[in-house]
């Protein structure tokens, strides 16, 4: 085992045992037309950060989100901690750097609604000098972005399956690359061609020759090694249940009676 892998390992131990201290108990959230459980014992939250030259995994305790309740659901808002930032000018070397965040939320429907779906929502930014590229993924959302910078700004929507797992991974990945670049032209001498000089005037069959230089302009390319950095920040996540009224039982029985009519005329018509 490496010292590296060592201290990597101890710091998981110690800020896991520090984040456990720190979490509640089981909560319940009722909004709109919907009750949440959910228990933070259950849920993991760790992301990869540059600490004693190298990269090491921070081990988030769940009080440091912030969780509101919104219309139908939670929003998270994870105070720009949900974020890695990778870079190969430090050691010259590639480099990928991940954050995951995992937790189990229980939706219950009010008495006389149905859970049909979820909405999800999500906000945040990224930024790449390439070469280097950012990925997201997420319930309803999948993202990879390989130039430029902007923002995180989508809405997907998941099935109503059981309960609903926020399972959310980010990474950003810088890589060293080298390219070739143009750097201008170059003319050399390639051969030496024998051509008519002159001749003379009075006896026109005595020439005389004498030999040119021919020359090659060919493009000139350079060598450059392109270092990357690329960073991901997951602001906040939304996650709104999507709830319809259950029909009545006096419903039931209107439908089942115009069935039933529709079809005994059918049949009348037949035998007719």
């Amino acid at each position: 085992m490496t010292s590296a892998f060592a201290l990597r390992s101890m710091v998981l131990v110690l800020l896991g045992g520090a984040s456990a201290a720190l979490q509640a108990a089981p909560t319940h959230l009722t909004t709109g037309q919907v009750g949440i459980d959910f228990d933070t014992d259950g849920s993991s939250w760790y992301r990869d950060v540059h600490a004693f030259g190298g990269v090491t995994s921070e081990v988030i305790p769940w009080s440091s989100l912030t969780l509101t309740p919104v219309a139908n659901g939670f929003e998270v808002n994870f105070n720009d901690l949900m974020s890695v930032y990778a870079t190969s000018y430090a050691n010259f070397s590639p480099e990928t750097l991940t954050g995951v965040f995992s937790s189990v939320f229980n939706f219950t429907p009010a008495e006389g609604y149905v859970i049909t779906g979820y909405q999800v929502t999500y906000t945040g930014n990224y930024s790449i000098e390439d070469p280097g590229f950012v990925s997201l993924r997420g319930p309803g959302y999948g993202f990879n972005g390989y130039a430029l910078s902007g923002p995180i700004d989508y809405v997907g929507s998941e099935p109503a399956s059981g309960a609903f797992r926020l399972d959310l991974s980010i990474s950003a990945f810088a890589d060293v690359v080298t390219r070739q670049v143009f750097d201008g032209y170059d003319t050399y001498l390639d051969h030496y061609e024998t051509v008519l000089d002159y001749c003379e005037a009075e006896e026109p069959f005595t020439c005389y020759y004498r030999e040119e230089p021919v020359y090659i302009t060919q493009p000139i390319y350079r060598y450059e090694t392109d270092l990357g950095e690329a960073s991901i920040n997951v602001r906040t996540v939304m996650v709104q249940a999507n709830v319809a009224l259950v029909p009545e039982p006096s419903g039931h029985g209107l439908l089942l009676a115009g069935l039933s009519l529709v079809g005994w005329r059918l049949w009348r018509r037949r035998r007719a």
